[in-house]
């Protein structure tokens, strides 16, 4: 009950649940998955500010100080900086290197024809579903192993009742 507690009392604290977030990220598998997703998030929220007529500058500070990860945060610092400076966003996003080559051509095709907020939302959605078919892979290797698992906590439980019946037979009275 006490390790529940603290537990519980571990993650209602903020500020220790942002630095988690930020030691997980540097975990090679679990990291990429937590910067995919907060990636995911940027480009929804940039493909929403944009749809509703935020000026581009404007609308990535908005979403950068939406960032929970420092490290995707000072990316987009920096891509604010470049944008700022004149730079097209998907140089600027290249030069970060933030984005896989499939997120920056749909940038890029997306500055091009006009429909930025659109190449967005379909960058949001392409993040969005490689996260779910992750969680979903995770979860195909996790469901043996929590068999066995649990399949080495029953017979070690067994093992002991065993052992106690049969130690019982050996006294005398």
């Amino acid at each position: 009950l006490a390790v529940v507690l603290a537990i519980i009392s571990l993650a209602a604290n903020s500020v220790l649940r942002a630095r988690m977030l930020q030691i997980l990220s540097r975990v090679p598998i679990l990291g990429r998955w937590l910067v995919e997703t907060e990636i995911g998030r940027w480009a929804s929220m940039l493909s929403t500010l944009l749809e509703n007529r935020v000026p581009i500058l404007r609308a990535m500070e908005l979403t950068q100080n939406g960032m929970r990860l420092t490290a995707v945060r000072h990316k987009l610092q920096q891509t604010l900086r470049e944008v700022r400076g004149g730079k097209k966003m998907a140089v600027a996003l290249a030069e970060v290197q933030i984005l896989n080559v499939t997120g920056l051509n749909l940038i890029r095709v997306g500055e091009r024809s006009g429909e930025l907020p659109n190449m967005l939302r379909t960058l949001a959605t392409l993040y969005e579903s490689a996260g779910r078919e992750r969680l979903k892979r995770f979860l195909i290797l996790l469901e043996p192993l929590a068999i066995l698992i649990i399949g080495a906590v029953i017979g070690t439980i067994m093992i002991a009742v065993m052992l106690a019946i049969t130690s019982l037979s050996n006294v005398s009275f």
